[in-house]
């Protein structure tokens, strides 16, 4: 007989295998181990195992979500995304929201139950006070799944997992917005050349900082990164012209693959590793108003991304909210393509 209960730590080899059989049914196959799992998820600071509810049927784990308490807008470590359109559904005070991060099923069993699964997900949220939940992780930076594969940057669910996405749209859920995974390779990159490029190559050079989270909970959750701030300088007026922010795979922790790095384009307070703060820059990675990256950002990354094959980082990889339609235009000319898309679902409990 199947039934519901809290995570427990004998769960955790069946919480991979549904995990890697939930999304070999999405035709993924994640380069992900037991241990790189509970290193992104489990063995994180703030994991309580009653945010983790598990389906079990004759012992064996069927099924899985995974759920956190929204952070507050403008808590400090970090800010809302230049590349982030707001959500569909009004900003709600802080213990009003709530994100479920996984939701993973398999096979027949898994199927059967994830819609009780899902509601009793729902009522432990509403017992705490939450009134609305989004479901999928987007640009996540304080729950720990950012960099585990398949969810890398984040672009809530896959359109590919359409089992998930058919779950979803029975149970009174409806899509938020729509997110694409832009991705450029590294290895074979030429920057684009025009004469704004070319001016700026000979009057500016690149600086950078590594980054440390001013925010508790999004230094815990972003632990498994070396976080880079890349800063373009003018020569001659020692002014900032453009910033941005790499994340990293430390190869130490191997939850991302080294390989691999994540464009942000949110800008994020902290500090440097001799505890000298590092303030959120005031020119914004993006316009707030006219969604665009400057001439200046653009030559940045272009130049990075060009030289990160040194580093034997292959590929680059962002999430942009498919709203936002001259930013992706413009990380098009810098030869970013769409390489997967995604859902943030939403629903207010009543």
């Amino acid at each position: 007989m199947a039934k519901i209960r809290p995570f427990q730590n004998s769960d955790l080899p069946g919480i991979f295998e549904v995990w890697m059989r939930h999304w070999a049914a999405a035709r993924q196959s994640p380069p992900v181990s037991v241990s790189i799992l509970e290193r992104a998820v489990l063995a994180r600071a703030f994991f309580r195992p009653s945010n983790m509810m598990v389906a079990l049927a004759d012992e064996r784990v069927i099924a899985w979500a995974h759920s956190f308490a929204d952070a507050p807008a403008d808590r400090s470590g970090t800010s809302a995304s230049e590349g982030d359109s707001p959500p569909a559904q009004p900003t709600q005070d802080q213990g009003t929201t709530a994100t479920i991060a996984a939701l993973c099923f398999a096979d027949e069993p898994g199927i059967a139950i994830c819609d009780q699964l899902l509601q009793r997900v729902e009522t432990e949220l509403r017992s705490t006070g939450v009134r609305q939940i989004n479901i999928g992780p987007v640009r996540d930076d304080r729950n720990g799944y950012a960099g585990l594969a398949p969810v890398g940057h984040g672009i809530g669910i896959p359109v590919s997992d359409a089992r998930t996405g058919s779950l979803l749209s029975r149970n009174g859920y409806h899509v938020a917005r729509s997110i694409d995974r832009m991705a450029v390779q590294t290895s074979t990159y030429r920057p684009p050349v025009n004469r704004s490029f070319l001016q700026l190559r000979r009057s500016t050079r690149l600086d950078h900082v590594p980054l440390l989270p001013s925010d508790h909970r999004v230094t815990a959750a972003m632990s498994h990164f070396d976080i880079e701030r890349h800063t373009l300088v003018d020569h001659q007026q020692q002014a900032m012209l453009a910033t941005c922010e790499f994340w990293l795979g430390d190869p130490e922790v191997q939850v991302m693959e080294s390989s691999r790095a994540i464009l942000s384009l949110s800008p994020m307070g902290g500090r440097l590793y001799n505890g000298r703060p590092v303030s959120i820059p005031s020119k914004r990675f993006v316009d707030p108003e006219s969604r665009e990256l400057s001439v200046e950002c653009q030559f940045l990354i272009s130049s990075l991304v060009q030289s990160l094959s040194n580093r034997q980082i292959l590929t680059v990889e962002t999430a942009i909210d498919r709203d936002d339609r001259k930013l992706i235009e413009q990380l098009g000319q810098l030869k970013f393509e769409c390489v997967e898309q995604g859902k943030q679902w939403t629903k207010v409990l009543s």
